[in-house]
């Protein structure tokens, strides 16, 4: 901004503030003129009711007066006498009562006797005295009705945030609540001694596997079972064989290495290697993490897809980061017929071996060493960076992410972490669609919680940065307690802080900075177009070179 606009800035709003106080002054005077109005009104009012009540009098003595050879009944005489007491009481008391006014207050005015009373000094002076405010002294030469009127015009023009702090009370409160359940029932992920809602989320996943298992084993045993009953080269041993394996399934009591075991042997895959020379730093505790194709995501089942169609195997190196493509010795299942048909083969083949290492291989023990959560594997790329572990060994990023899924944050653990933050995620969606459906009575589907909306992708995002607060603080204490307060062991806190909380965080900073740069295009652009019609209005206006 040059000097001369500077200059021109100050004097607008030296004027402003000029106009500013007038404006209050002519407020005041106003105020008390309709206070003086109305105290009129009640002392006219008063006066009047005066009237009317020594009008009833008086004609309450001139009928008396009339009518007072008439009466003969002593009684009667009493009564009105009575009546009368009681009107002549009534009308003193209401006289002396003293009338309710509304107090008026001085107003103090500019002392126009001053050489200097139109310098903006004095007048600011004057506003001190007086109480005035002059922080913004162009939007209060406005009413308030006018102010609410330009204010809800700017809003739409611009399409303004209309938060409220509510909303944002609203919003620190659901991430509060995800953060004690992350807190109290998630905790720090564990491969030997999990939290009572990874055990919840394990068993779960068993439960799925089982279903899935049973689907496609017993109708196949039935129709084995039936073939052979009839036979008589079979042994009466293997039919009991089959049968008591039948009623396992049917009664839900078949054992894990069965139901797996199963699987594992209906869907093999050549990539499922144990241990390779070829690539460093893999054997049995993170084979699935450093095969590729073991990512339960869609990028894992196109490199699935691709190792059967070829014949090769796709792995990650946990030492060095390298991928490579090797031949290896194990079966895979064979595929038939056509290229599609080959490819839906491997889809099933891909999803069925999935199924069979998703809650550990038919020989673990435990909860057994599960697949990786989605792309986990890919942050094995990430070689580079030293984080000293508890046993004071050195391990680069790519290497720290192998050492948690060895340590059990697997698929399951990220589900069991992913529960938090739907839940707060939940809650401010319910929230935000109530407000607009039923506060601000909009259609439903002006009401969908999606976050391209700024003021919830706003809201969510504070959710998650206060879920995430209190997620990292809570990390960070426990990894100060596992060292006896000598640092903070970084174990604990990387197994401990909620990955899929950070990954939202993220994404929803990606997200607020995208609408809100999006948004200052929209209000330049607006700006741009006013401009340019306050322009052409000036260059047509007559005399404007006059």
């Amino acid at each position: 901004m040059s000097r001369q606009s500077r200059k021109d800035k100050k004097e607008l709003k030296g004027l402003a503030e000029n106009l500013l106080v007038d404006y209050e002054l002519r407020n005041q005077a106003n105020d008390n003129l309709d206070k003086s109005l109305h105290n009129i009104d009640v002392m006219r009012e008063n006066i009047d009711n005066q009237i009317n009540m020594k009008k009833d009098l008086l004609n309450e003595l001139r009928n008396r007066r009339l009518n007072n050879t008439q009466l003969q009944d002593s009684n009667l005489t009493k009564f009105n006498d009575e009546v009368l007491k009681n009107k002549l009481r009534d009308g003193q008391i209401y006289a002396s009562k003293s009338i309710d006014l509304v107090e008026t207050n001085s107003v103090k005015t500019i002392d126009i006797d001053r050489d200097d009373f139109n310098s903006y000094e004095y007048n600011r002076q004057f506003a001190l005295e007086n109480n005035i405010d002059l922080t913004s002294p162009f939007l209060n030469l406005y009413s308030k009705h006018e102010q609410v009127e330009v204010a809800r015009k700017m809003i739409e023009k611009f399409d303004l945030l209309e938060l409220e702090k509510e909303d944002y009370g609203f919003a620190a409160c659901a991430a509060l609540i995800a953060g004690i359940v992350d807190c109290a029932l998630v905790g720090t992920i564990s491969h030997n001694n999990p939290s009572v809602l990874q055990k919840k989320v394990d068993e779960k996943f068993y439960s799925i596997v089982q279903k899935y298992s049973n689907n496609r084993e017993l109708p196949e045993l039935k129709a084995k079972f039936e073939k052979v009953q009839s036979r008589k080269d079979v042994s009466s041993e293997y039919i009991k064989k089959l049968e008591n394996k039948i009623k396992a399934i049917e009664n839900g009591t078949q054992s894990r290495k069965d139901m797996v075991g199963y699987l594992e042997k209906t869907y093999r895959v050549k990539y499922d290697a144990v241990h390779d020379k070829s690539i460093a730093g893999m054997y049995v505790n993170n084979h699935h993490n450093a095969s590729l194709a073991h990512d339960f995501s869609p990028l894992g089942l196109l490199v699935g897809i691709m190792d059967q169609l070829t014949g090769k195997s796709t792995f990650i190196s946990a030492k060095t980061g390298e991928i490579s493509r090797i031949a290896t010795n194990n079966k895979n299942t064979e595929l038939q017929g056509n290229i599609i048909q080959k490819i839906i083969g491997a889809t099933n083949n891909w999803f069925g071996h999935c199924m069979s290492d998703i809650v550990g291989s038919s020989g673990s023990k435990g909860r057994g060493q599960g697949l990786p959560a989605p792309f986990w594997s890919y942050l094995q790329k990430l070689n580079f960076g030293k984080v000293k572990l508890s046993n004071n060994k050195e391990l680069s990023i790519g290497q720290l992410t192998d050492w948690m899924f060895q340590n059990g944050y697997d698929t399951r653990a990220f589900v069991a972490e992913l529960i938090p933050v739907i839940i707060f995620e939940t809650l401010i969606r319910c929230y935000w669609f109530y407000k607009q459906k039923f506060y601000y009575g909009k259609s439903f589907k002006e009401s969908l919680p999606i976050a391209n909306s700024r003021e919830l992708s706003r809201l969510l995002l504070v959710g998650n940065a206060t879920f995430t607060s209190i997620d990292t603080t809570h990390a960070t204490i426990k990894g100060v307690i596992k060292t006896g307060g000598h640092g903070v062991d970084i174990g604990t806190f990387v197994m401990t802080v909620n990955k899929p909380g950070l990954v939202d965080l993220g994404f929803r900073s990606f997200q607020n900075a995208r609408l809100e740069l999006k948004h200052k295009k929209h209000v330049n652009k607006i700006i741009d177009e006013d401009i340019v019609v306050e322009y052409k209005r000036v260059m047509s206006s007559r005399g404007v070179f006059e």
